[in-house]
């Protein structure tokens, strides 16, 4: 009975073998073509919210008085009143351009004017780069620019859920997993330049640790 039976599936499929064909194709097709769109999803597992860092670079001319290294009074009170405006802070990088001789290097009068600058920075709490930053088109003559290099961060935009979440076979994670926490950290980061290439702590100084306790210890406190 079970040997006629196989017999009769044998003959019929070897019979209608093109109509088998025509209805199986496209149902195997679109099973593919499904999994694949849901699939499309999912490609990249890395395509995570994540904060955008970028450094942006803040120029400001100043004229010297010919032959002098120093900047008039007035052109320091317009340079106070540029860095304030600027709101200078922590993180920010100060840097000078001036003209360079053929050979790139800095005549003797430009290197008096960047020490008589530096000086002037520190006297304001800030540090001025000893390194020349050239930017654009030089300087004329019996000028420079200060330079302000800062980092600026911009946080994800989330609450995006257009993605389904639907035929996730790969169990990957949605692209707003953890976008609130990269959009606080950005907002809250002191200085973004630590987003991209981090602050390394200095190696431990033991003696320096042990003075500071011995100092607390036998130092009688202020009455």
């Amino acid at each position: 009975m079970e040997a006629t039976m196989i017999k009769r599936i044998k003959n019929f499929i070897s019979g209608h073998r093109s109509i088998l064909v025509s209805i199986l194709v496209p149902v195997m097709a679109s099973l593919i073509l499904a999994s694949c769109s849901g699939a499309s999803n999912y490609v990249d597992s890395d395509s995570h919210k994540r904060n955008e860092v970028e450094m942006v670079k803040i120029p400001f001319t100043v004229t010297f008085e010919a032959a002098s290294p120093n900047l008039s009074g007035g052109m320091i009170e317009e340079l106070d009143i540029f860095m304030m405006k600027s709101n200078v802070s922590y993180g920010d990088e100060l840097s000078m351009d001036f003209p360079l001789q053929r050979d790139g290097t800095l005549s003797e009068q430009n290197k008096d004017r960047l020490t008589s600058l530096s000086a002037l920075f520190k006297k304001r709490g800030l540090r001025l780069s000893p390194d020349v930053t050239p930017y654009g088109l030089s300087p004329r003559e019996n000028q420079a620019r200060l330079l302000i290099s800062r980092y600026v961060v911009t946080p994800p935009r989330c609450g995006d859920w257009s993605q389904p979440s639907n035929k996730n076979y790969g169990n990957s994670s949605l692209v707003n997993l953890g976008c609130a926490n990269q959009a606080n950290l950005g907002l809250m980061v002191a200085n973004p330049r630590d987003l991209i290439i981090g602050a390394s702590n200095g190696s431990p100084d033991a003696e320096k640790s042990a003075k500071a306790v011995n100092t607390y210890r036998t130092k009688k406190a202020p009455k």
